[in-house]
């Protein structure tokens, strides 16, 4: 083969051969260009045919694909892909669907989508197909995953067609498997996942009866309403009429929007488009019907579609159901729209012949002639019956006659109308109906009168012929006119009369003079100046001529043509142009030609009546009517025009009515001419046309004393006060004084209070709506005040029409009365002497005259409860209790069962009331639940509103009033009935002011008997039940209540927990006696149906059993798991066991049930570890139940030797239960983190005594032992109990080490039972064994020469020699015997660490150390473990430096948390700094050492070997020290800052002793904490604001640079609140003693240079901040109090030399600088390292901040012998000097030159005062920095000081020659020019002296050549050896030129 191949080829191919065939089929796809060639590598290596090798290499191909694809090099997949031209689309989705690594496919997809564009179209359906399915998948694991894990299982439907997707399922689910699944499975799936996430793609999948379906079952009732209204709305001509049921406010607001709860408006929107998509099918319409779902649901459903015209099949003959939906759609306006769109179901004629056949089966033939007229005309009625086609029929016959247009048409519709009437018997009908014939012959065109005469048989007419009678003697008058009428005799003549005639003759009148004016002059040329005669129509007639009617004679007409009035020449020649408005009309007393012009002008200037136009109008009239009060027909004119434009014309009315009776009176009473009193009646229009307010009064005045005046003439009249007539008198000028907003008139009142009438008062009043006030004034004025007392009690109760419209727009019958009356209808009193002024059947008359005859009799109250209840009127109950103001509660009941209807539950209470034979809180809870249960709420709550508005139960009954009529759960409902909760829970006795005052437990009694009645009959929906209930759960209704009362919480939570299924419980069964029975029936039933999640919620609710839903939830579960295709993993079973096991605990399943269930499937296991986890799962339901015997035995030994048949115990996860079943329910995958929850329980302290080990596990009583034959069976058991014991489950261990057991001969072979040497650990440690008793093998264990010879001779450990002698020293002087057992005690402690470390076990070693500490503490070990919750406090039982060993050792064996360490450390480091202030002493010197100790060790040195016993908790430590400071500074009022004395040198303030203040006297009780708020402001539970340090540190990033201040300074506020367990251990630790200033000073320096401290070991930057800012406050008090040592300790102690600048500064200002070099040593001890970085801090300072004071710099420097640091000063200012002489030259070229200026090459210095005292003091600072530099061992720095130096010395020579060129500080380039130029040869050499000799040699050499006479001779002279240099260099020289051999000659002779 290789041989056909290139010489290319041939390269590749050899290279191939060393390499494996997988990497040279991914080499060839990478490159792609030897595809083919790869293909015959591999058909060559391996046999293979060409295919074979080519289908090889296109398998690995994709194989190296998928590998890349999980490394996500996706772009190397396209390439390769490409280069083997494989197509990219079909692989990616080929792996895509077949993998079920969710990771994996969807990154697939990720990308597949980003190439999609680029697809080729055949791929690009088979693409889309693709992403359809991998969305229903992606979103169907979203619906499976929780925190990234699978841990349920899914049901999707109900019912028959449910759907269980198991998490197994899921997790193997792929695109592919999912393809093949059936389409109704994947509707059904992607129609429940949509409404999980509204992603509308998923909507491919489904289908608009699955949607319909789920929506159905699940209830969705408004979104249904939503879909139904979108799709159908599009075809309706009225969509916002047919929709505005479902679109008002209440009902979206309510309803609608209850299942769209968190729809944002896109979804709602993308929604409907879809729904207007989907059509409402008749399948999807019946589904309803046969579906599972509320009944309130499909109620929504068929009353929209019913809106619609749509009508399910079952309810088309339903009339009443059909009415009813439309009337609650509030739609019947519609009916005729809405049954005769193209989507309704039923025809408009149908559903009028079903109304026309109801109408007639109930007689109702007025709605028939109303709803059905003109609407079934021409309908087929073949299919109705015959009996209402007949009567239907009929009614159409007559209709059809009303609806016909001419004579001739009506003559059939009669006829047929007859014969339906004569049942088809005509001939009799007619017979005895013969104006029927004679009607029909008058219609008929072609028929006479007569011819029902004629002696013909049948009389003919156009369709139909009738039988002839012959009726000559049922018409025997018409018959008689038919005689004379046939007579041929007689003849008669008709003449025509016009109008002329007739008129002509009338009173003489000559109709021809009429219009003699035409004929008068007709000569049109001659223009005559006098009018023509026209005369009137009564001039024309003659006065003297006597008219009578017998004279009247016809008149011959004048051969004249008379005129036409119609004529439009004579009209537009004389006719009125003039336009007439309403005024013109209103004036011609014409009010309906008036508004017509009126409503014409405005619709014709307007377009619409004006509001302002209108006014205007009515004004007008008002006022014509005022100035023609006394015209009758104007007045009404004008109230009539008023009330047609719509204005009230009460005004008008009463105006008029005033007028008259004010003319009538002053005619009839004063005397008053006529025309004088219309002159002031007059008078007094005008003044009210002008709005006199005077007048008005005047006017009003008048009218009570009219109105008054009739009254008392009546009354003397009749003897009697007839109320109905005072009434009508009295309305005129009650209305009078109310139009004007004038006080109401109260004559005809105190005339009723003089007569003592007080119903007439109180009638009156009411009436007429007086004020309540007036009433209350005026009733205060009867003689009797048992009246005025009376009518007090009445009016103070209010009324149902005084509460406020916001609780009451609607008017109800029952009692109550008109809103107003002053604009009722006016009647004037009939004879019989009533007064009907209400159109109201129980307000009528009658109801009066019953009030008014009641009011007689002896016992009136009783009288009107009599007739209330025969009249059914609740008014008159009203009226009664106004006799008996304090028998509310018979009047109250005795209301209400007036207002109710009489039916068979109230009457026997109405008898019982009336009989009087319960108790009064019986009788009320009686007829308030019948009141409930007729379904009167409203009357109920009115009542209560009425008769007992203060009362609680007003409120409940308010409270069930806005749910069960208003529907209303919102939270002003909710706050009723709080309110009502209140007075029922109270806890003692309230008074109401009510005259019946029910007890507490009366109301309880009550409101729970309504509360149970309004569950069960006042609901029509589980929904309103179910917000009912909520109301009363979240007001915790029963709470607190004395009376058996249901659960109402409890229900809510059943009901609300059910309503998710589509079976509701029943709220009235679970309110009765056996709902228990009711509750276990609801239980199985839903267990039954496999709703176990809402079985078990109700059975945990109602206290049921809930092991049979567990295990039939379970048991359902394992068959689910069974039912796969696969192979049940022993993994999952084990998971299900564990899942299983957890599910039981939580539900408090019966620990047999439990196990029993557990261990029958733990023998579905075979792989041994999976049955180890499963047992150890069933195990811990014996531990937790603390069960023992030989089952728990079995299922131990089977679990261990699960654990010892596995091949892999290493890898078996062991550890405690907690653990296990984390490890286990995470897919057993990482150990390490289910690892941490047992080390957790591992970490805590060991506190279990040996007896209670054993009682616990119960060793002693096992039975069943087992004996360990194999040695890998004893080491397996070992190593299991050596696990068990470091994990500290010890329980298990010692049962381990009892249930097995190892052969003898094992016994001594190393290693031990870990048990035993736990046991004998625990032994030695509480002291029932001895050191020397130990058994053999544990003596072998911990066998050593050494300590074997100190167990036989008793010696003494070294290791417990610290302890021994803590003992010795606490018993010195005790006996022998005391030393031996402390001995003993000691070889004990030998023994407890010698097993420990031997074995290893962390229990022997914490038990050991448990022991050591009892023995350094001089306690015994029991004692320790009993108090080791305060392992702290045992550290101050030693004292010394063995505390600091007991410390540590204590903190490390309790393990103390890092806080109580702080906390510790803190108390005992501030004690250690307070305390040796308080020791009194004679001078304060001794206080001043600033050497503190703590338990033997220097605070300041040793600090940090206290900080590193808990490194974590030195931040904490910080914070809490700051804490003591603060408390300390407010204690001892260090806070404010100090005032300075006026002479500063006065220091006789400055120690002055200071009081602690009062709060350490009076100390309060517990103090809140502080809390910081996030705008840094410092608030406090109490009301002064509270700040601590904890809180200034801890807040962090919180509190702004400006909050965030230095203690010092916050607390100089008044408002710091310090922490009490703060201030209390300060106390403690000062015991009130008083401090100087001065001490105070020290303490809280060294508190805070302590603190600085922590924070620093801490590596704390914030903690650092705070301690610095507060450094800085307190420097400030100390600089105050010119404390210099203070402030220089605290420089010293804080060691932030840069921070503290400020104190350098403050000493160097106050002349202390001196001081500071003084102390500083003494501060810092022989701390090398702070005086290292003390001398650094304080020279950086000075070079810092105070850089020209080089004088102090160099004193400092050379005080501490830093010498080099004061020689870098000297060359600093040597330089500057140098810098300012060049200035100076710069300077003088600038003054001298000529602008523009340019800087010369040369500056020149001049030999000036100035000059020569520059250079001679930086000469000086040269000499002395050399010096300096050779102190401090620098010789190189030396040298170049020496260096400059000279050549300062050479600049000054050089001004001798002044001017002279500057030579220092010049560039390398400069100072060569100079030398060679300029200097001679020595000025040259120390010029350069410093920068070597080759440099000057070179250009000496140079200046040589040049044959410079002086330049030689001074080298001659004074450097002879390097003028020998250059000769002989010379020699060597190539370019010689004359000059430089002459320079040369020359030299030589020199030299010579």
């Amino acid at each position: 083969m290789e041989e056909q191949l290139s010489q290319n080829d041939r390269i590749i191919w050899s290279c191939w051969e060393a390499k494996s065939q997988k990497d040279v089929v991914r080499e060839a796809a990478a490159k792609g260009t030897h595809i083919n060639l790869a293909i015959k590598f591999l058909t060559e290596k391996n046999g293979w045919s060409e295919s074979t090798a080519r289908d090889w290499f296109h398998t690995e191909v994709k194989a190296w694909t998928i590998q890349l694809l999980m490394r996500k090099q996706i772009f190397k997949v396209l390439h390769v892909l490409n280069k083997v031209k494989i197509n990219p689309e079909d692989h990616l989705m080929t792996l895509a669907r077949d993998s079920a690594q969710i990771q994996y496919r969807d990154f697939i997809v990720e990308h597949l989508e980003k190439i999609a564009k680029d697809m080729v179209p055949e791929n690009l359906e088979k693409y889309q197909n693709f992403k359809r399915h991998w969305n229903l998948l992606r979103y169907l694991e979203k619906s499976f995953e929780s925190d990234g894990t699978f841990k349920q299982n899914k049901v999707f439907g109900s019912g028959k067609n449910i759907l269980v997707v198991t998490e197994s399922e899921i997790k193997a689910l792929t695109i592919e498997k999912i393809e093949k699944y059936p389409e109704q499975w994947k509707s059904k799936i992607a129609t429940a996942l949509f409404f999980n996430c509204f992603e509308f793609s998923l909507l491919d999948f489904s289908a608009p009866v699955e949607m319909w379906n789920y929506l159905v079952e699940n209830n969705k009732a408004m979104i249904l309403v939503r879909w139904i209204n979108v799709q159908t709305s599009e075809v309706v001509r009225d969509m916002n009429a047919r929709y505005n049921f479902f679109n008002n406010e209440g009902f979206v607001k309510k309803f609608l929007n209850v299942d769209t709860i968190g729809f944002d408006s896109q979804v709602l929107e993308n929604l409907d488009e879809i729904f207007r998509k989907w059509p409402v099918t008749n399948e999807m319409i019946e589904n309803v019907a046969t579906s599972n779902c509320f009944a309130y649901t499909k109620l929504c459903i068929y009353d929209t579609l019913s809106s619609y015209g749509i009508v399910n099949e079952a309810e088309r003959n339903n009339l009443c159901q059909i009415i009813s939906r439309l009337s609650r759609t509030q739609n019947l306006k519609l009916i005729d729209d809405i049954f005769t769109e193209s989507c309704s179901t039923i025809s408009r004629e149908h559903f009028y012949v079903e109304l026309a056949k109801y109408c007639v089966k109930n007689k109702l033939y007025k709605v028939l002639t109303l709803c059905v007229e003109g609407n079934i005309l021409d309908t087929d009625l073949s299919e109705v019956e015959r009996e209402p086609k007949d009567c239907i029929e009929l009614w159409l016959l007559f209709k059809s006659i009303e609806q016909t247009s001419d004579r001739q048409s009506h003559v059939l519709p009669v006829y047929k109308t007859c014969v339906q009437i004569a049942n088809e018997n005509i001939d009799d009908y007619i017979s005895t109906n013969p104006h029927l014939v004679l009607g029909m012959i008058l219609l008929e065109d072609t028929k006479l009168l007569f011819d029902i005469f004629s002696k013909e048989d049948y009389l003919q007419f156009q369709e139909f012929k009738l039988p002839n009678k012959k009726y000559k003697d049922e018409l025997p008058h018409l018959y008689s006119i038919f005689k004379k009428f046939s007579d041929v005799n007689q003849t008669y003549e008709s003449k025509d009369v016009n109008v002329y005639q007739l008129l002509s003759g009338y009173r003489g009148l000559d109709v021809s003079k009429i219009f003699e004016f035409q004929l008068v002059n007709q000569n049109t040329n001659s223009l005559l100046t006098d009018k023509p005669d026209r005369r009137s129509l009564g001039s024309l007639l003659s006065s003297d001529v006597d008219v009578k009617a017998a004279s009247i004679k016809a008149l011959t007409q004048r051969a004249m043509e008379m005129p036409d009035f119609a004529d439009e020449k004579l009209m537009k020649k004389f006719g009125y142009v003039a336009k007439l408005n309403h005024v013109y009309y209103l004036k011609q007393y014409r009010p309906c030609n008036a508004s017509q012009a009126f409503v014409a002008q405005q619709y014709q200037t307007y377009n619409r009546l004006q509001d302002k136009g209108v006014k205007s109008a009515c004004c007008e009239a008002h006022a014509l009517a005022l100035q023609n009060w006394f015209d009758g027909a104007m007045t009404a004119c004008t109230v009539s025009f008023i009330a047609m434009i719509g204005c009230n014309p009460t005004r008008c009315r009463v105006h008029v009515s005033a007028a008259k009776m004010i003319k009538d009176h002053m005619i009839n009473y004063r005397g008053f001419s006529e025309e004088k009193a219309n002159k002031t009646v007059n008078e007094y229009m005008s003044k009210l046309i002008q709005s006199n307010d005077e007048a008005a009064r005047e006017m009003l005045r008048y009218l009570e004393e009219i109105t008054l005046s009739k009254l008392l003439d009546r009354k003397k009249l009749d003897g009697k006060v007839d109320m109905s007539l005072v009434l009508y008198e009295s309305q005129t000028m009650v209305k009078f004084a109310v139009l004007h907003n004038l006080p109401l008139p109260e004559s005809q009142l105190r005339e009723f209070v003089k007569t003592n009438s007080w119903f007439n008062f109180l009638l009156f009043g009411d009436v007429f709506r007086y004020p309540m006030s007036q009433m209350l004034q005026l009733s205060q004025e009867f003689e009797k005040k048992s009246y005025a007392e009376h009518l007090k009690h009445i009016m103070l109760h209010r009324s149902s029409e005084d509460m406020s419209e916001k609780d009451f727009k609607s008017c109800t019958n029952n009692g109550q009365r008109r809103a107003s009356r002053l604009n009722s209808v006016e009647v004037s009193p009939t004879t019989n002497g009533t007064f009907d002024f209400s159109s109201s059947a129980y307000m009528g008359r009658e109801l009066w005259e019953v009030a008014a005859a009641c009011h007689g009799p002896e016992d009136p109250p009783a009288a009107l409860l009599k007739a209330a209840e025969i009249c059914r009127e609740p008014l008159l109950v009203l009226i009664a209790s106004c006799y008996e103001p304090n028998a509310v509660l018979v009047f109250w009941a005795q209301w209400v069962l007036s207002s109710l209807s009489p039916s068979t539950r109230s009457q026997p209470a109405l008898q019982q009331l009336m009989t009087q034979q319960h108790m009064a809180a019986d009788q009320f809870q009686r007829v308030a639940e019948v009141c409930l249960l007729e379904g009167y709420v409203a009357t109920l709550h009115e009542a209560m509103l009425i008769f007992m508005p203060d009362s609680p139960v007003a409120l409940f009954t308010s409270f069930l009033h806005r749910c069960i009529r208003q529907h209303n759960f919102d939270s002003d409902t909710t706050k009723l009935l709080s309110s009502f909760l209140q007075h029922v829970q109270r806890k003692y006795s309230v008074c109401s002011g009510g005259p019946w005052q029910p007890s507490k437990e009366t109301l309880q009694r009550v409101s729970v008997s309504l509360a149970k009645i309004a569950l069960s009959h006042n609901f029509d929906s589980a929904y309103h039940q179910r917000e009912f209930l909520r109301c009363l759960a979240v007001c915790q209704f029963e709470k607190g209540f004395m009376v058996p009362t249901p659960n109402f919480t409890t229900l809510y939570e059943i009901l609300q927990i059910s309503m998710e299924t589509s079976l509701a419980v029943n709220i009235s069964k679970m309110l009765q006696d056996d709902s228990q029975e009711y509750i276990l029936e609801c239980v199985e039933m839903y267990t039954a149906n496999r709703n176990y999640d809402v079985a078990l919620k109700i059975a945990r609710l109602t206290g049921v059993p809930v092991n049979g839903i567990l295990i039939a939830e379970w048991t359902h579960k394992y068959e689910n798991l069974l039912s796969k295709d696969d192979a049940l993993d022993d993994k999952a079973m084990t998971l299900f066991i564990a899942e299983c096991s957890e599910a039981f605990k939580k539900s408090s399943v019966m620990f047999k049930d439990a196990t029993e269930f557990l261990v029958s499937h733990v023998n579905n296991i075979s792989d041994s570890v999976q049955r180890f986890y499963s047992y150890r799962i069933i195990m811990s339901w014996f531990e937790e139940n603390l069960e023992y015997g030989i089952r728990r035995e079995e299922i131990e030994h089977l679990m261990w030797e699960a654990y010892f048949k596995s091949e892999a115990q290493n890898t078996i996860f062991l550890n405690s239960y907690q653990s296990t079943l984390h490890f286990i329910i995470n897919g057993q995958k990482d150990q390490n983190i289910s690892s941490k929850i047992g080390k957790a329980d591992a970490e805590k302290p060991f506190s279990m005594m040996l007896d209670e080990i054993e009682i616990e596990s119960d060793v002693s009583n096992i039975e069943k032992v087992v004996i360990l034959e194999e040695p890998e069976a004893v080491d397996s058991w070992r190593r299991v109990m050596n696990q068990l014991l470091e994990l500290k489950l010890l329980v298990d261990a010692f049962r381990l080490s009892a249930l097995f057991k190892n052969p003898p001969e094992y016994r001594y072979r190393p290693p031990a039972c870990p048990v035993q040497i736990v046991r004998t650990c625990l032994k030695l440690a509480e002291g029932s064994c001895s050191p020397y008793e130990l058994p053999q093998e544990l003596r072998l264990v911990i066998s050593s020469p050494m300590l074997q010879n100190k167990l036989s001779i008793s010696g003494i450990s070294d290791a417990s020699f610290e302890e021994l002698v803590v003992i010795q020293e606490k018993q010195e002087n005790a006996p022998e015997s005391s030393h031996l057992a402390a001995r003993e005690e000691a070889d004990r402690l030998s023994a407890l660490d010698a097993l420990a470390v031997r074995s290893g076990l962390t229990l022997a070693k914490q038990v050991a150390s448990y022991f050591r500490i009892a023995l350094q503490i001089g306690w015994d070990y029991l004692s320790v473990l009993k108090y080791q919750n305060r392992a702290v406090d045992f550290i101050n039982l030693v004292s010394g430096r063995a505390r600091m060993s007991l410390a540590n050792l204590v903190f490390k064996t309790f393990n103390i948390p890092n806080k109580q360490v702080a906390e510790y450390l803190c108390k005992e480091i501030v004690a250690a700094i307070i305390s040796p202030h308080l020791v009194k002493t004679s001078t304060f010197r001794q206080k001043e050492h600033f050497q503190y100790t703590l338990w033997g060790y220097a605070l300041n040195a040793d600090i940090e070997m206290f900080l590193n016993m808990r490194p974590d908790a030195c931040s904490h430590i910080g914070r809490l020290i700051l804490d003591h400071l603060m408390a300390f500074q407010k204690i001892y009022k260090a806070t404010g800052t100090t005032k300075l004395p006026d002479n500063t040198f006065d220091d006789s303030c400055l120690d002055v002793e200071t009081l602690i203040d009062e709060e350490y006297q009076n100390v309060e009780g517990d103090e809140a904490e502080s809390i910081l708020t996030e705008e840094g402001t410092i608030m406090s539970a109490e009301t002064e604001s509270v700040y601590s340090v904890s809180t200034v540190y801890t807040a962090g990033n919180k509190m702004s640079r400006d909050s965030r201040r230095n203690l010092f300074d916050v607390i100089n506020k008044n408002n710091v609140h310090i922490r009490y367990e703060v201030k209390s251990n300060i106390r403690k630790i000062t015991k009130g003693a008083k401090l100087s200033t001065k001490q105070v000073n020290i303490i809280s320096l060294e508190l805070l240079v302590v603190a600085h401290e922590c924070f620093s070991v801490a590596c704390d930057p914030e903690g650092v901040a705070t301690a610095l800012r507060s450094a800085q406050a307190l420097a400030a008090r100390l600089l105050a109090a010119r404390s210099w040592r203070l402030m220089v300790r605290l420089l010293t102690g804080l060691a932030r030399y840069t921070e503290c600048a400020y104190v350098f500064q403050a000493l160097r200002e106050n002349h202390q600088f001196e001081f500071l070099l003084g102390q500083f040593d003494y501060m810092l001890g022989q701390q090398v390292d702070k005086i290292a970085e003390f001398k650094q801090g304080l020279l950086d300072f000075l070079k810092t901040h105070c850089p020209g004071d080089t004088d102090t710099y160099i004193m400092v420097a050379l005080h501490f012998n830093m010498y080099a640091e004061a020689a870098s000063v000297k060359r600093k200012q040597a330089l500057n000097l140098i810098d300012d002489l060049e200035k100076l030259a710069l300077d003088a070229a600038k003054a001298t030159s000529k602008k523009p200026f340019q800087p010369p090459a040369w500056l020149q210095i001049h030999d000036n005062g100035t000059t020569r005292s520059l250079l001679e003091t930086a000469l000086n600072h040269c000499t002395d920095a050399a010096e300096l530099y050779l102190q401090g061992g620098c010789t190189g720095f030396a040298g170049e000081m020496a260096a400059l130096a000279q050549q300062i010395a050479l600049q000054i020579s050089l001004l001798n020659a002044s001017p002279t060129r500057l030579i220092l500080n010049r560039s390398t380039e400069q100072m060569y020019r100079l030398v060679s130029e300029y200097l001679s040869f020595m000025e040259g050499l120390v010029l350069l002296a410093g920068r070597g000799g080759e440099a000057w040699r070179e250009l000496a050499y140079r200046r040589t050549l040049a044959n410079d006479q002086a330049y030689l001779r001074d080298m001659a002279a004074y450097r002879p050896d390097v003028a020998h240099d250059f000769l002989n260099r010379y020699k060597m020289e190539r370019n010689k030129t004359p000059v430089s051999q002459t320079a040369m000659t020359e030299l030589r002779n020199l030299c010579r």
